[in-house]
């Protein structure tokens, strides 16, 4: 096993013993009696309620998504016929890893205290849109601060067919898709503490959005002038 798989799958773990932990102490901290919210709308309203056995099965649902996660991106490397390139890549790799269980940990903990404080006079659900967001838009800030410095993989990265067959176009698109994605994450990041409503759940997907698609489009321009691109093996059958 590579060393960067078995840092990742032992933070993972860590990722997921955390959030059993917090799973634990909030099922033991629920009300007996009572509707509990488990489900938050895009303005951060409660629409859709259970009852305690219900949530405390709800609260078990996102450790076992880090830990699936966390599975996936273990075994992904291995299935990608450039294997070494990715391997050369895996800091940026593995940080993304890691900022991904962070990011889980921070939205099933926020998850957590929004049930429990529910069941109480106060209604603070509408922060926890707030900071998933500010969490998400992080999470592409490090993602784009590593695209420029990744090779031609077809795990990770800008995948276009273009950005596949041309060396040249992977390293020209993610020279320019590196400050896109932190440019994007930056303005996700502001807009989660400065708008409110429906913009404030919409905005981040806006600009990851115009991100993606600018940098696809770069692709193809950035193959068409690559020296390296492929043209076909000129086979009649």
């Amino acid at each position: 096993m590579k060393p960067f798989i078995r840092t990742g799958l032992i933070f993972t773990l860590g990722a997921t013993a955390i959030m059993a932990g917090i799973s634990t102490a909030t099922s033991n901290a629920l009300p007996a009696t009572g509707d509990i919210p488990v489900h938050w709308g895009l303005q951060g309203t409660p629409d859709r309620w259970a009852d305690r056995g219900e949530a405390t099965i709800m609260l078990w649902v996102m450790p076992a998504i880090a830990f699936a996660t966390g599975l996936i991106l273990a075994f992904a490397p291995m299935l990608d016929p450039r294997k070494p390139n990715l391997e050369s890549g895996r800091r940026g790799y593995l940080a993304v890893w890691m900022s991904t269980m962070i990011l889980l940990v921070f939205v099933h903990d926020g998850i957590a205290l929004m049930m429990t404080k529910e069941a109480g006079p106060e209604n603070s659900s509408g922060e926890l849109v707030r900071w998933v967001i500010a969490g998400a838009a992080v999470l592409f800030i490090v993602i784009g601060n590593y695209l420029p410095k990744t090779r031609s993989s077809f795990i990770f990265g800008i995948r276009t067919p273009w950005t596949l067959s041309s060396d040249t176009a992977w390293e020209k698109t993610h020279r320019v898709a590196g400050p896109l994605f932190m440019a994007a994450g930056a303005l996700g990041l502001a807009g989660a503490f400065i708008l409110n409503g429906i913009w404030l759940a919409l905005q981040l997907t806006l600009w990851i959005g115009i991100a993606v698609i600018a940098s696809v489009i770069y692709s193809y321009f950035a193959w068409r002038n690559a020296p390296d691109r492929e043209h076909g093996t000129n086979l009649t059958v």
